[in-house]
């Protein structure tokens, strides 16, 4: 965090530690430039500048709860059960992937 070079920037279920040579939201990056900045409006979830902080992942845990109302309720059209139900099971997946690392009795 005291790295000055360090940028880092918040989003929405996933934190960017921006790295210019593995940005993948890069992709015309200004050379020229000082100062490569991330492009927020292009985030991909398999970049390695991706991590995830509890704040995420509470974040990411909110959405799936939500998600579950939505494929439980029987009224709700197939192509929105299908397309809902894959977004929770990739939810589910990020969540379990982070509990995972964390450290036995401990915080990540």
């Amino acid at each position: 965090m005291a790295n000055p070079s360090l940028q880092i920037c918040p989003g929405k279920g996933m934190t960017c530690v921006f790295s210019f040579p593995t940005a993948l939201c890069e992709l015309e990056p200004a050379l020229d430039d000082a100062r490569v900045t991330p492009d927020t409006d292009d985030r991909r979830a398999a970049c390695r500048n991706i991590v995830r902080t509890e704040e995420n992942i509470d974040e990411l845990r909110s959405e799936a709860a939500e998600l579950r109302l939505i494929v439980a309720d029987e009224a709700s059209p197939a192509i929105r059960w299908r397309r809902e139900r894959r977004r929770l099971a990739h939810l589910e997946s990020l969540i379990a992937e982070h509990e995972r690392g964390r450290p036995e009795g401990g915080v990540s």
